[in-house]
């Protein structure tokens, strides 16, 4: 085991594992947004932003399964509109219960990508919105509009554990 290894450091295979995604996730991007109109820029791109991927990110990179990204896509877009039309529909109709409240959600995921893909992304749950992360802990204080936030949290973190092929068995929950 080498000394970068033995202190939880980032490892060359970590960094080659980083650069790999970097450029796939960005050459991936590049080709969405603007097709096959100017790819080698586009690869060019890509190629340096793995090297940059490669040489800051720090800790250990999780896969996470192509397939299951575009599974994950969908389920993030319609929660997406759902919230919005939620809170939307929650503000114009005063018969719509709105009972905020705050709750400890314990995080099950591992930290690095898993969790931070979590955080980043719960805020756009109906109702739901990250407001706070203890650390040593492992657990996120979330803001929710409505009853049913826990349930919803847990629903996303599942998700997020089927992406990076990770056990749900163990997932989160309110304290």
């Amino acid at each position: 085991m080498s000394l970068a290894e033995a202190q939880g450091g980032t490892t060359i295979r970590s960094r080659i594992t980083w650069a790999t995604q970097g450029f796939f996730v960005l050459f991936a991007l590049w080709l969405v947004f603007d097709g096959l109109d100017g790819w080698p820029f586009g690869l060019l791109a890509a190629l340096i932003g793995g090297g940059l991927a490669a040489w800051l990110a720090e800790g250990r990179p999780f896969w996470w399964n192509p397939f299951r990204l575009v599974e994950f896509a969908g389920f993030f877009v319609f929660e997406s509109f759902r919230g919005g039309i939620d809170v939307a529909w929650r503000s114009l109709d005063p018969r719509l219960p709105v009972m905020p409240r705050f709750f400890d959600y314990e995080i099950a995921l591992p930290e690095g990508q898993p969790s931070t893909l979590l955080i980043s992304t719960i805020s756009l749950l109906p109702g739901t919105l990250s407001a706070e992360l203890m650390r040593g802990e492992h657990v996120l204080v979330v803001h929710s509009l409505s009853p049913g936030g826990e349930r919803s949290v847990s629903r996303l973190e599942t998700r997020i554990a089927r992406l990076f092929s990770l056990s749900p068995q163990d997932a989160g929950g309110a304290r």
